[in-house]
C-alpha cells in the first residue's frame, strides 16, 4: 500500500468450495471452452487413487461433444522443477491438451502456472522464462493467457489455487525463482475436503503451519490493506481452530473445509501484499540446501524467528496478540504468540526444530548464500547476527 493509502488488489480465481464439489470439473471445463484437458498431478496422488478418481469424473460426464481427458502427467517433481514443468509443457504440446488441471499439492499447482505461462509466450522450455530470481508482470503487459486453467488442491497449506505467483526450482542453478504475474491463476478453484481426507498427520500439520505462516507474514506487514489483513486475520484464527482438529481426525470434514479455505484466503492475502517475509526467506533456503519439505519448514521456523527477530513483530504486536489470544505489549507480547505457536506444535506432534535432519554446521555458509540469493531478500535483508542465532536454534547446533 502506497503512502497515500492507494492499493490495487488482484482476486480473480472463481472458488467453488465444499464437500463434494470435485464432481463440477467436467461441467465446468465446459463452461470455460475446453474440450481436451490434461490431467497433471504427482506419483504419490496416483498411488494412492486421487488421480483415478478425479479421471473417472470425465468418463463418467461425457456426453457427445463433451470434455475429455487428453492425457494424464503424474511426474511432477517437488519444489516445482523446471525440468519437469519442460516434461509436462511437451505432454500438453503432444496431446493437443487445449486445457490445465492441477491436482495437488503446491508442487503441482506451481508447476501447471508454468506450463501455462509457457503456452501463453511460445517457449519451449521454462528456463526461457526464468532470466532472473523473480519476474513480475502486470495487466496490460500480460492479458488473459487463453488456456482454461482449474486447480484442485489436495493439501491445505499453498494456498496456490487462488494466486498470481508461483515458486520454481531451478536444478541446475539451484535457486528458487518466484514469479508473479496477472493471469498466473487457476480460472477456478476447487476446494473438496474429501481431496484432503487422506492427508497424513504429519503432513496435515505441516501444511496447515505453511498456511498459518502465510497469514503471519501478511499481518507483519505494518501498512498492509483492508483487504489482506482481512484474509490474513481471518485464516489464522479459522487455522488455530481447526488444524488441531484434523490432525487428531483426518476424517473430519468440516474441519478440513475449513482449512482448506482458511489456506486459500492466507496465501491470496500474501501475493496481495507482497513484501518482507522473513519466515518464507528461511524456509526457501533451507528447503533448497537441505531438502526440508516447505511446510515442516514454515513450522519449526515461524516461532523462533518471531523469538530471534522480534523488532520486527513489534509494531503489530496487538494485531498479533487479538489473533493468538495472549496478553502483554510489544516485545512481550510477540514472545507470547510464538510460545502459543509453540504449543501449537508440542500438542500436533510437529518437530520444534530439525535435528531429524541432521544437518551439519559446515552447511551453514550455503544456507546463508541461499538466504541472500533468495527472492524475498530484495524486501528486507536479514542481519547476519539473527540468521546464525536462528540456524544454530533449528538445526540444533551447540
Amino acid at each position: 500500500m502506497s503512502s497515500t493509502g492507494a492499493f490495487q488488489y488482484w482476486q480473480r480465481t472463481m472458488v467453488h468450495a465444499g464437500p463434494g464439489t470435485v464432481i463440477r470439473l467436467p461441467g465446468l471445463f465446459s463452461g470455460l471452452g475446453s474440450k481436451k484437458v490434461l490431467l497433471v498431478s504427482d506419483k504419490g496422488l496416483k498411488d494412492v487413487g486421487i488421480v483415478d478418481k478425479v479421471a473417472a469424473l470425465f468418463d463418467e460426464q461425457r456426453g457427445p461433444g463433451g470434455v475429455r481427458l487428453a492425457g494424464v502427467f503424474t511426474d511432477t517433481a517437488p519444489d516445482a522443477e523446471s525440468g519437469c514443468i519442460d516434461d509436462c509443457l511437451a505432454m500438453a504440446r503432444a496431446t493437443g491438451a487445449d486445457g490445465l488441471l492441477a491436482v495437488g499439492g503446491g508442487s503441482v499447482l506451481d508447476s501447471v502456472k508454468l506450463v501455462k505461462l509457457a503456452m501463453y509466450n511460445g517457449v519451449d522450455s521454462v528456463d526461457q522464462l526464468l532470466k532472473s530470481p523473480v519476474k513480475m508482470m502486470n495487466w496490460p503487459e500480460v492479458e488473459y493467457m487463453g488456456v482454461p486453467h482449474i486447480s484442485v488442491p489436495t493439501t491445505a497449506g499453498t494456498g496456490a489455487e487462488v494466486t498470481n505467483g508461483a515458486v520454481i526450482y531451478n536444478k541446475e542453478l539451484g535457486i528458487k525463482h518466484l514469479i508473479v504475474s496477472n493471469y498466473l491463476e487457476s480460472d477456478i478453484a476447487v476446494l473438496d475436503a474429501h481431496m484432503t481426507t487422506g492427508l497424513p498427520p504429519m503432513l496435515t500439520a505441516a501444511t496447515g503451519m505453511d498456511a498459518l505462516t502465510h497469514a503471519v507474514e501478511t499481518m507483519g506487514h505494518l501498512n498492509t490493506n483492508h483487504f489482506t489483513l482481512a484474509h490474513a486475520e481471518t485464516s489464522a484464527k479459522v487455522i488455530l481452530e481447526n488444524l488441531p482438529k484434523v490432525v487428531a481426525d483426518g476424517s473430519d470434514v468440516l474441519a478440513r473445509q475449513a482449512m482448506l479455505n482458511a489456506s486459500a484466503m492466507a496465501c491470496n492475502s500474501v501475493v496481495n501484499d507482497l513484501g518482507a517475509s522473513p519466515i518464507h526467506n528461511f524456509a526457501h533456503a533451507l528447503g533448497a540446501v537441505c531438502h526440508i519439505h516447505h511446510g515442516e519448514a514454515n513450522g519449526v521456523l515461524l516461532p523462533v524467528v518471531m523469538e530471534e527477530f522480534p523488532d520486527f513483530y513489534v509494531p503489530v504486536a496487538d494485531r498479533l496478540k487479538g489473533v493468538f489470544g495472549v496478553e502483554g505489549e510489544g516485545r512481550d507480547a510477540v514472545l507470547a504468540c510464538a510460545a502459543a505457536i509453540r504449543e501449537l506444535l508440542v500438542q500436533m506432534g510437529h518437530p520444534l526444530d530439525f535435528a531429524r535432519h541432521d544437518i551439519p554446521a559446515s552447511k551453514m555458509s550455503e544456507i546463508v548464500a541461499a538466504i541472500a540469493g533468495d527472492p524475498l531478500a530484495a524486501f528486507l535483508p536479514i542481519p547476519m547476527e539473527i540468521i546464525e542465532s536462528v540456524c544454530r536454534r533449528v538445526c540444533n547446533w551447540s
